[in-house]
């Protein structure tokens, strides 16, 4: 797919006076595309990524075609594989393992949800406060003082942040074909695009 992405020139010189052109794929446009269907309630559904599957697999598995593996990027705007899709139980075993000294260490302390009798909520999950954080409310009788507070450990982060990823947008099955086709149909009508005179120009 990437082959159908428009050309861009970019000036890799600090200097508009001595210009160095390159041609490179214009990886910005796939986004302004995108934006055309994001809007669309009826075009895309949510899936959950099982543990170790790849967009190959998982366009075999709904589109029928592996090569569809693009368009399951492409709706979740992910443009660094290796960072943005959920990593399998065996890799964030790996990644916690190298990347912490002590993985069942405490990271930070979170709220846990707190309700009053009448089901109005007092505190909401999930937001990081200091370990003697504490609330004081009102049941209605008399003042309770409550400590709606639980530790996440390293790894508990980590798998969290990673349970996230693997909740995706999918473009529906029956529409797969369609999207494709207009999808190539407005990448071709793109040119090759000039983006900054000089190096300076453009911030990534």
């Amino acid at each position: 797919m990437l082959k159908s992405l428009p050309d861009l020139l970019y000036n890799t010189s600090r200097s508009p006076v001595d210009p160095k052109w390159i041609y490179a794929k214009n990886l910005w446009k796939r986004a302004e595309v995108l934006e055309e269907y994001k809007n669309s309630l009826v075009l895309f559904s949510e899936y959950i990524v099982k543990n170790g599957e790849k967009p190959e697999t998982i366009a075999f598995e709904l589109y029928d075609n592996p090569f569809y593996a693009w368009t399951i990027l492409i709706a979740n705007n992910i443009t660094n594989f290796h960072d943005q899709w959920p990593k399998s139980a065996l890799q964030l075993n790996e990644y916690v393992n190298e990347k912490y000294e002590n993985p069942g260490a405490i990271k930070h302390y979170v709220t846990t949800e707190l309700r009053d009798a009448n089901d109005n909520l007092i505190v909401p999950a999930g937001k990081v406060v200091p370990p003697s954080f504490s609330v004081s409310y009102y049941d209605g009788q008399s003042t309770i003082t409550a400590t709606p507070v639980q530790s996440v450990t390293n790894y508990t982060y980590e798998n969290d942040l990673n349970s996230e990823k693997e909740k995706i947008q999918i473009i529906k099955p029956d529409l797969i074909k369609e999207f494709v086709k207009t999808y190539e149909r407005i990448l071709r009508k793109s040119g090759i695009e000039t983006i900054g005179l000089n190096s300076y120009d453009v911030k990534l």
